[in-house]
């Protein structure tokens, strides 16, 4: 779900020309879950078509808020952007990778296989069976299976929030209920409040462990005393990778009411082959497998893949240098005048600008004049006042830890001047 929207420029702009023509970033501004595409229409006769979705489409379906991707189409338009808004690894590819998806190109031609080769992979390499892994278009689209699965008219769902907004979204398209359970006041998870949650009508649990946008990772004791319930917990552990928070999957095995979803994006770096996976109990993976679409996957996403797995180097290489770079800004900031910076086991760090006095809207969008794009985070769930940073290159947080810093300068202090119309003085 969208936290901070682009207006989206005509072509030729560039970021600082949407800023000094005013059409610039949208904050805090999330879907309204119950407003009708219908919605806002002259009243008076239907037309064929408007007819044909009221009378047969799911109302859940019809009532589906879209996904807002604008902050994403707005940075390819802007290459020269620093990517600080959407979690994405900041190394590309090894040239292994690169030579494994070109030689995918070379039979592009023909349909791709089902992957088990990289099944088995994913197995080894996080100890289970293969059995127990069904492969994704990404994590969304095997989460998306096991929602539909779980959750119809009626059902309700426990989420730990502030947290990754799409559990939220898929349960309400299927006809249930979210139910949010607030963190903590230290980002912890409150069990007890998630256990009292708990009605005759709770088909399944939702955590992210490291959990976006806070960074915090949980304990396999708070996780297992959820698991006692008996109902499905699902734990998308996507940023696995991009730090040191615990693994659950040797869980899996003796809880059969886990599913742990992962992904190749985040640490692997691989966002743009979209691939992912879940891994559960071997019956209810078959039954997503199933269900799921065949052929998602494409063959150079799935050679691609085996390659980066034949690389632990690479990946131990990739992992030191998120979390380092993490830390890194998180200590920056946390000394930074009216800043409270937390710490993260994901790519990212989450900030408190409250006690700074400046808004957060003025912050993300001296931040784009710059070229550099960050999250502000009022439609997480969180209050007007935080923003959410993505590990960079080196170059990339040097120059933001700079200029942020000067941002939030005391009004009574002096600002760097920047070159260049439109940009802060």
């Amino acid at each position: 779900m969208p936290d901070c929207a682009c207006t989206e420029p005509s072509n030729g702009t560039d970021s600082r020309s949407v800023l000094r023509s005013g059409r610039h970033l949208v904050h805090d501004d999330p879907p309204k879950p119950n407003q009708s595409r219908t919605s806002g229409r002259t009243p008076g006769r239907r037309n064929p078509v408007s007819q044909t979705v009221d009378r047969f489409v799911k109302t859940t379906f019809r009532n589906a808020a879209p996904y807002n991707a604008e902050h994403h189409d707005f940075a390819w338009q802007h290459r020269q952007l620093a990517r600080m808004m959407s979690n994405e690894c900041p190394i590309p590819p090894s040239e292994g990778v690169r030579a494994a998806v070109r030689e995918a190109f070379d039979v592009g031609h023909l349909y791709p296989y089902s992957g088990k080769d990289l099944v088995a992979a994913l197995a080894e390499y996080n100890s289970v069976p293969p059995e127990s892994i069904v492969l994704g278009n990404g994590s969304t689209e095997v989460l998306d299976v096991l929602v539909r699965l779980l959750v119809g008219p009626g059902d309700e769902t426990i989420i730990a929030t502030p947290t990754y907004a799409f559990f939220e979204s898929q349960t309400r398209i299927y006809g249930g209920a979210p139910k949010a359970v607030p963190l903590t006041s230290s980002w912890d998870l409150d069990v007890e409040a998630m256990l009292s949650a708990i009605t005759e009508r709770t088909k399944a649990i939702f955590l992210c462990s490291p959990n976006n946008p806070t960074g915090k990772g949980w304990r396999r004791d708070q996780l297992v005393r959820l698991l006692d319930t008996g109902i499905p917990v699902v734990v998308d552990q996507a940023y696995l990778e991009c730090g040191y928070a615990e693994s659950f999957a040797p869980l899996v095995s003796c809880h059969p009411n886990l599913v742990i979803a992962r992904t190749m994006s985040k640490g692997f770096g691989l966002a743009a082959l979209r691939v992912g996976y879940l891994i559960g109990d071997p019956e209810l993976i078959d039954i997503v497998q199933r269900v799921r679409i065949p052929f998602s996957i494409s063959l150079m996403a799935i050679w691609g893949c085996l390659q980066a797995l034949a690389e632990p180097e690479e990946l131990r290489r990739r992992r030191e240098f998120i979390s380092s770079e993490a830390d890194r800004l998180h200590a920056a900031m946390q000394q930074m005048e009216g800043v409270k910076s937390y710490p993260s086991d994901g790519n990212f760090v989450l900030a408190d600008i409250s006690a700074s006095g400046r808004s957060v809207s003025d912050v993300v969008d001296a931040l784009l004049a710059e070229d550099i794009l960050i999250r502000a985070m009022g439609a997480h769930g969180l209050k007007g006042s935080h923003v959410r940073v993505t590990v960079g290159t080196t170059e990339q947080n040097d120059r933001f830890l700079k200029l942020f810093e000067e941002l939030l300068l005391p009004p009574a202090m002096p600002r760097l001047s920047h070159r260049g119309e439109g940009r802060l003085t």
